[in-house]
């Protein structure tokens, strides 16, 4: 195969068009403006993983309050001890402990807690003040409510 040389010198034809090989300006720029476009939807897509990931982080450490709760229940605290004993989170925006007594058939009476968990799907500055958690700047439309998470124990008997 013969190279011809002319063809890559380069230069001007009869037409005052350019013969040299390379890229135009407006190729450039569109081949710029469609590499500027995948990336910033990758980035896109990259931001919304990671916020959907810490979304539901924040789920699992709200369940896994409600399940404490429900244990530390189970072992006979009362709800005001469940409330001082577990550990500030600014997850949480409220935990509400609600005692009651339930009837088993077979079983007789059972000391019933429904724990109800308000949490918070974004970064908020919750604080732990006084045995209260306060709802910080995460604003009412990141709270959101876990479903009642219900514990039994057994009833106590006095004297019998």
């Amino acid at each position: 195969m013969k190279l011809n040389k002319e063809r890559f010198k380069g230069g001007v034809s009869a037409q005052g068009v350019s013969t040299r090989a390379g890229y135009s300006l407006v190729e450039v720029l569109a081949a710029c403006g469609i590499i500027a476009l995948g990336v910033g939807a990758a980035l896109s897509l990259s931001l919304a993983t990671v916020s959907q990931e810490e979304a539901g982080h924040r789920i699992a450490r709200a369940v896994a309050i409600g399940e404490n709760a429900a244990r530390l229940y189970g072992l006979g605290l009362s709800p005001d001890e469940i409330v001082r004993i577990l550990p500030p989170d600014p997850v949480l925006s409220s935990i509400t402990i609600r005692e009651d007594e339930f009837e088993v058939d077979g079983v007789g009476q059972m000391d019933r807690a429904q724990v109800d968990i308000v949490f918070n799907t974004s970064r908020s500055s919750s604080r732990w003040a006084e045995g209260q958690w306060s709802g910080g700047a995460g604003g009412e439309s990141s709270k959101r409510n876990l479903p009642v998470i219900t514990a039994l124990r057994p009833k106590v008997r006095n004297g019998s």
